[in-house]
């Protein structure tokens, strides 16, 4: 995450919000995870497996955003390492034109159906076609009522 997206206080939510990002090249490591109608289940003990397994792969992280896959059953957590030459099939590789459209959503979880149903509509507007995958990074505010989503449409 660049200087300009994080501020004294956290994330600079203006410079993530309805923001088109080129992300060919970046790479991910990734732990599969288990959803229940887009809710994870155990997402404390995956984030740990996914720092764990960072380390111990001996893999440069470069950005703490962890991402979740939105979606209804599997998913990935996921976590931007620098790219190696070595094969890892826990790491993925944007190697084609990967674009990102991104989306700040402002409320609870139990809302965020209408984010994603806004960002996928921009999209399919903006490009003629839905999004390939589609991601969150939660973000706990200070105070009270002050939730906090990025939402990440990948075609």
């Amino acid at each position: 995450m660049s200087a300009q997206m994080q501020t004294g206080s956290g994330i600079n939510f203006d410079a993530w919000d309805m923001q088109e990002f080129d992300w060919t090249g970046k790479s991910f490591y990734f732990i599969p995870i288990i959803n229940l109608f887009y809710r994870p289940i155990g997402l404390g003990s995956k984030l740990e497996l996914l720092n764990r397994e960072v380390r111990q792969g001996g893999y440069k992280i470069a950005s703490n955003m962890i991402l979740i896959q939105y979606c209804p059953f599997k998913g990935r957590a996921m976590i931007e390492v620098e790219k190696q030459d070595k094969y890892d099939a826990q790491v993925l590789t944007l190697e084609t034109n990967a674009t990102v459209d991104t989306m700040v959503f402002r409320g609870t979880y139990s809302q965020w159906g209408k984010g994603i149903k806004r960002l996928t509509e921009r999209v399919a507007a903006k490009r003629g076609l839905a999004p390939r995958e589609l991601y969150y990074m939660y973000v706990v505010g200070w105070e009270p009522g002050a939730y906090r989503t990025i939402l990440f449409a990948l075609t």
